[in-house]
């Protein structure tokens, strides 16, 4: 059985990354079939497929996997099927903090996380400009990671889930502490020096289109609570 950690982008994911693989004595496999846009589409290793044919996958443990999937019926089955589902932790965050944190990728990176990989110049611009389409596109797409993953939580599609917080995760809290130890029933030694692995802090001004494309996007989606990224 396995534990699956969900995170959204900018969410502190590489903290409780590690914080996980300590815990579980184990380096968090990822699924992915590239970066960006790859993250949403699970790739199981060939050599997992053959011991699961063979009935000899019990060699190849995987107690960690990690990737900003979507829940889509094949992801889901594919992690069923391969690896078995013990838990799933999904962080998450403000979605005005996230779209700040897209900026700030926009800047240093030139992209953002849920972008296409392409080493073609496009647009040969390299100054950052908050009028970037980069930032439409993971915006949506972080959107729609909510949308599935809560729909799914609200209306008990999923069982065995826990749900951190961007805080919780970098101040190691009460309520985190609370909920590792309720996912792993055992002591666990907590670091309270944990610090957000992150650029800089740095404030952005965001461009209206962005604040609107939030606003319609879950206005159109009255099915889903999004109180949480709100």
């Amino acid at each position: 059985m396995t534990i699956i950690y969900v995170p959204a982008p900018g969410t502190a994911s590489n903290t409780l990354k590690k914080k996980l693989e300590i815990i579980l004595n184990c380096k968090s496999k990822n699924l992915k079939t590239e970066a960006g846009i790859g993250h949403f589409f699970l790739n199981v290793p060939d050599n997992k497929k053959i011991l699961k044919r063979l009935k000899l996958d019990f060699f190849d443990k995987s107690p960690l996997i990690y990737g900003h999937f979507f829940p889509t019926k094949r992801n889901l089955s594919l992690l069923n099927y391969y690896y078995g589902i013990e838990h799933i932790i999904i962080s998450y965050r403000n979605i005005y903090e996230q779209l700040n944190y897209f900026y700030k990728w926009q800047k240093y990176n030139l992209r953002c996380p849920f972008n296409f990989q392409d080493d073609v110049n496009f647009s040969n611009k390299n100054e950052f400009d908050s009028n970037n389409f980069n930032i439409d596109l993971s915006l949506l797409l972080v959107l729609n990671f909510y949308k599935h993953w809560f729909y799914l939580i609200q209306n008990n599609k999923i069982n065995n889930f826990t749900l951190f917080n961007f805080e919780e995760i970098t101040t190691c809290n009460k309520d985190y502490q609370k909920k590792i130890k309720n996912i792993f029933k055992n002591q666990i030694k907590f670091d309270n020096n944990v610090k957000e692995n992150l650029f800089k802090r740095e404030k952005f001004e965001f461009h209206p289109r962005h604040k609107q494309l939030i606003e319609e996007f879950i206005s159109c989606h009255k099915e889903v609570d999004f109180s949480l990224i709100i």
